[in-house]
């Protein structure tokens, strides 16, 4: 059983064309004229025919640019919205936080407005003076909880309605990009918890310009463009088909650009031949943690002239948190790809990874910074390390007392 299905949705709204060119028109407008015609409007599409089906117990993303229908998708989802056309069938108790301050009495203290959205999700008096503590504090608004929301700054705000959204254990949370108003820090705690309650089998329904957070924690992600869905399925594929689209915007049809011509009519400049891994000069597929390695990719420069271009490469685990990420962009000027046959080579002296089996992707790029290729999981190996070490890496260390 589907936890949300939205089918064949498109929402429509009318724009009105009467815009006052002029003072004098504007006052011209405000008296009544006999036969006076009706402003014009012309109609707008902001979805057009979204369909999605998240399943019980996962996650979902949804990326785009700003104005491309994201948030009034939301709107429909929680039902301050209805679509034009279309059906939509949400299974469980949704909590959402798509507006800044939706559901907050500015008149009313923090803590009352804690009682008031409790009340609107369905949550008792009771139940929320139990989540009271953690959910002041979560917002890290102990000494403003008893004064009003309206001297609440936007970031404030923010974290109390997070607090309250995310604490009273919702089946759906939805979240929308609101979450950008916070500082760094508060991101990232709301991403450690948005985390663990996907763990803990929550749906969650997220709309992030963080497209590594769209990667690292949605099991499906949908790119919707002007209100059409451009791409849906594996968040690794949307995310790269959403930044390719933006480079695309961004770069124009310059001159270096040819390059990529090439590369979508031949399989890429520079195409893939062999990738591994050497230890000591030695094709390797398992090492001991702290080992010095290559990764090697071999490529041919199919183009016929030398190229210059930048190469990157990134570890993950299988679950696809990233672990490093190393490219030649950051550590200097382009590298030139000769004629034919060559080999791309990153040594690294040491690697200390806790033991178990780890990914790496590759992906080169023009002069400019312009991604022409991409391979994922394009290398594995395995690290073994002497001693179980939870978290990510094994640090050299010594202990002392002093």
């Amino acid at each position: 059983m589907a936890a949300i299905r939205v089918e064949q949705v498109w929402k429509q709204f009318l724009l009105k064309k009467d815009r006052a060119d002029s003072v004098g028109h504007l006052l011209l407008r405000m008296i009544p004229q006999p036969h006076s015609k009706r402003p014009k409007s012309e109609p707008f599409w902001a979805l057009q025919d979204i369909t999605i089906d998240m399943a019980e117990g996962t996650s979902f993303g949804i990326v785009g640019n700003n104005g491309s229908g994201k948030s009034t998708l939301l709107k429909i989802l929680t039902r301050t919205m209805t679509p034009t056309r279309g059906s939509i069938q949400v299974s469980g108790r949704v909590s959402a936080l798509i507006e800044l301050g939706a559901g907050f009495h500015p008149d009313f203290t923090g803590r009352e407005n804690v009682y008031l959205n409790g009340s609107i999700l369905g949550i008792g008096r009771k139940a929320i003076d139990q989540k009271m503590e953690e959910i002041i504090e979560f917002a890290d608004i102990r000494p403003f909880i008893d004064t009003s929301v309206k001297y609440y700054s936007s970031g404030m705000q923010a974290r109390l309605g997070f607090a309250v959204a995310t604490s009273v254990d919702p089946e759906i949370l939805i979240v929308d990009e609101v979450l950008a108003v916070g500082d760094e820090s508060f991101q990232q705690r709301c991403m450690d918890r948005i985390f663990a309650m996907k763990r803990g089998g929550t749906n969650i329904l997220l709309v992030s310009h963080n497209l590594g957070a769209i990667e690292r924690l949605m099991d499906q992600a949908v790119w919707i463009n002007q209100g059409i869905m451009q791409k849906i399925g594996n968040p690794r594929d949307v995310v790269f088909a959403y930044r390719q689209s933006m480079i695309d915007q961004n770069e124009g049809r310059s001159q270096t650009e040819t390059v990529s011509e090439v590369a979508e009519t031949q399989g890429g400049p520079l195409e893939l031949r062999d990738a591994y891994v050497e230890v000591d000069g030695h094709r390797v597929d398992s090492m001991q943690s702290g080992t010095a390695l290559d990764l090697i990719t071999e490529v041919d420069n199919v183009t016929g002239t030398a190229l210059s271009g930048h190469f990157s490469y990134t570890v993950r685990r299988p679950d696809g948190l990233e672990i490093v990420s190393l490219s030649s962009m950051l550590d200097g000027p382009p590298m030139t790809f000769q004629r034919g046959l060559g080999r791309v080579v990153v040594h690294l002296p040491e690697l200390y990874l806790t033991s178990g089996e780890y990914e790496v992707d590759a992906a080169s790029f023009d002069g400019n910074g312009r991604r022409l290729a991409e391979w994922r999981a394009l290398i594995r190996f395995s690290v073994q390390a002497m001693q179980t070490t939870p978290g990510l890496l094994v640090l050299p260390h010594q202990w002392h007392i002093r």
